[in-house]
């Protein structure tokens, strides 16, 4: 699949109607609801500043294959020419292809950098829109449509059209083509140079975040030793205020102390083995004991 960005509905019907909004004569609603609740709403709607032709057309927005194949069956979006001379589905390149739309509707396709029409509608003649269609683009959709546009990105775009135009008329269609996209080579590689200095921006902030978590956890950590130490003091019978050499060296007398109490121990333990063995020695030996109890018997 020709595919080179996941894109999302919202985000592409978005793109779609940047793009839209770069020729000036473009009126350009996203998302608006042709009527009172529950009409239609077309995904991008687009009408030209024309007083001699009507002919406004609604996109259809698709990113999915399934999405796309259930429109074409309920045939939903034959209710878009009651508000559209035209219907045109609007997809990531690769989706479908222009043989899958229906007759009669068009195909506009988002290439890695640009949309490109692969497939022209039929326009159909359309006198006007209903009453309460006016009402809804005029009073609800002015103001939306306004908050719609990016602003800083649309005004680039409408200078790079500008100059793009002017050049075609000076040195034709071919080279005002590999001019224009030589200056949004430009442009792409400033735009680049921006993201990579605020990425930059971020892994400082972080590595500063990181630093700081790492001296928190060093202060928490001697807080932890000094109620450690503390309670070394207070079992050494020391002032909470003595020094760590103060401690080693009262840890040291008092090893040896219990060093030689268990000496001490151990003596008293060998003598009373050696007691025990002299009491035994001092026993008379079994021949002794008969002859002693015979004398008794005389």
């Amino acid at each position: 699949m020709d595919e080179f960005k996941k894109w999302g509905h919202d985000e592409l019907a978005h793109d779609l109607a940047q793009s839209l909004r770069v020729n000036p004569e473009h009126i350009v609603w996203e998302n608006m609801q042709m009527g009172p609740s529950g009409s239609i709403r077309p995904d991008v709607y687009l009408l030209k500043k024309r007083y001699s032709t009507f002919a406004p057309v609604t996109y259809e927005v698709k990113i999915s294959v399934s999405d796309f194949r259930s429109d074409i069956t309920s045939g939903k979006w034959q209710g878009y020419l009651n508000f559209s001379s035209a219907v045109i589905f609007a997809v990531p390149a690769g989706l479908i292809k222009k043989e899958d739309v229906p007759a009669g509707c068009g195909l506009i396709v988002r290439h890695e950098e640009v949309w490109r029409m692969v497939k022209k509608p039929t326009m159909q003649h359309l006198e006007t829109l209903p009453r309460e269609s006016w009402l809804k683009l005029v009073i609800d959709g002015i103001g939306r449509a306004i908050e719609q546009r990016d602003t800083p990105v649309l005004r680039h775009a409408l200078n790079s059209w500008s100059a793009e135009e002017r050049l075609r008329k000076q040195v034709g269609g071919d080279i005002a083509t590999l001019i224009a996209k030589a200056m949004r080579s430009k442009d792409d590689v400033a735009n680049e140079l921006i993201v990579r200095e605020k990425q930059r921006q971020e892994i400082r902030e972080g590595t500063q975040r990181e630093l700081q978590w790492a001296r928190e956890a060093v202060e928490r950590e001697k807080g932890r030793l000094t109620n450690e130490l503390h309670g070394l003091a207070d079992a050494l019978g020391l002032s909470r205020e003595s020094s760590v050499h103060d401690l080693t060296n009262a840890l040291r007398a008092a090893t040896h102390r219990l060093s030689e109490d268990a000496e001490v121990n151990r003596l008293r333990n060998l003598f009373d083995r050696i007691q025990k063995a002299t009491a035994d020695a001092m026993l008379p030996l079994p021949g002794e004991q008969l002859e002693l109890m015979v004398r008794g018997l005389q």
